[in-house]
């Protein structure tokens, strides 16, 4: 029934003008097709660190000579969420394999982090960077928020307070965490202080209904120090003050061109278009500041931009999307055409 819900959704989205291209050639994989200006365009995907031909070092070859080959994870299982730090390194987290991928692809580095301290991680999900470049982790199974320094040692835990964190965003000296078993963003310090409550369970504006991704304005939005929420189960994105005061909202349950279904995560490009990703419809949709939908591109399947189950969205200084399909195991990367 899922998937027959998937084809006609797909089908939908055919007749009305957002078709989505079908072509595994990436030079063709643009949005959308001619005659209309190209706004969105396939670069590349990546499942493991192959990908980008990093093999192990001379001293790990070494080490396994002496001692045997160890079992190593180098593949995506089911990646969630995804960050990038000064250096362009990006972290995934990935809850099969209950740990972070992290990917230096200029330097041709990889490793699996699959413990903090002395424990390790049982469900992590969100993830973010600060301007320190500490690595920020939400595991909503231990109802923890880990951070580790810029080279992957732990240094400290938020304990307190949390039911189950699933995304997290910083900005300068706050840190905001979407639990979305409290139906609450909170609002915490570097170090882990609670310093606010946004929010509770409702259908009211500033209330919510299973809050799950977040993102942060950027410099083309037009409400300043703003906060917008992916509010899952009101089937809507609101948008708020940094202090948790409502400015507005849009979306709602359906299947017609700018509705939502199931919405995960959402992004601003340097023009302050909306991206949020729908792991039902298997599709991105771009709206403008106003809630209006621009563009919509993906489709379900496996060929070069096609998603199963996306999950998240991050789009870098450059305009570089990057889609966590998590369905299909791997990172499709596109480029924001201005």
């Amino acid at each position: 029934m899922l998937n027959f819900f998937r084809h006609i959704v797909i089908i939908f989205f055919v007749f009305t003008g957002l078709a989505f291209s079908q072509s595994v050639n990436s030079d063709s994989l643009i949005w959308p097709k001619a005659p209309a200006k190209s706004r969105i365009k396939f670069l590349y995907s990546f499942s493991s660190k192959d990908d980008f031909g990093i093999s192990k070092s001379f001293f790990k070859k070494l080490v396994e000579f002496f001692f045997g080959e160890e079992k190593e994870i180098s593949h995506l299982e089911r990646p969630q969420s995804i960050a990038i730090n000064s250096r362009g390194e990006l972290f995934i987290t990935d809850i099969e394999l209950k740990g972070i991928h992290f990917f230096d692809i200029e330097g041709k580095k990889y490793k699996f982090i699959k413990n903090w301290g002395e424990n390790s991680f049982e469900s992590p999900v969100g993830i973010a960077v600060n301007n320190e470049d500490d690595i920020f982790i939400c595991d909503s199974g231990i109802k923890k928020i880990i951070v580790l320094d810029r080279d992957l040692v732990f240094k400290y835990v938020f304990k307190e307070g949390l039911i189950r964190p699933t995304s997290i965003k910083i900005r300068n000296d706050s840190v905001y965490v979407s639990d979305t078993g409290a139906n609450q963003i909170i609002v915490f310090d570097l170090k882990g202080k609670e310093l606010q409550r946004i929010g509770g369970r409702g259908n009211a504006a500033g209330s919510f209904n299973f809050p799950v991704h977040l993102c942060l304005d950027n410099s083309k939005s037009p409400y300043t120090n703003s906060l917008y929420v992916v509010d899952a189960m009101n089937f809507r994105i609101q948008v708020l003050s940094t202090a948790g005061v409502f400015i507005k909202s849009f979306g709602r349950l359906g299947n017609g061109i700018g509705d939502f279904a199931r919405p995960k995560g959402i992004a601003l490009d340097s023009d302050g278009h909306i991206y949020v990703v729908d792991a039902l419809y298997d599709v991105v949709q771009i709206f403008d500041q106003s809630g209006q939908v621009l563009l919509a591109f993906g489709g379900s399947g496996t060929r070069k931009g096609n998603f199963y189950l996306p999950t998240d969205i991050l789009i870098d200084n450059q305009d570089r999307i990057y889609i966590v399909d998590s369905g299909n195991r791997r990172i499709q990367v596109f480029q924001y055409l201005k």
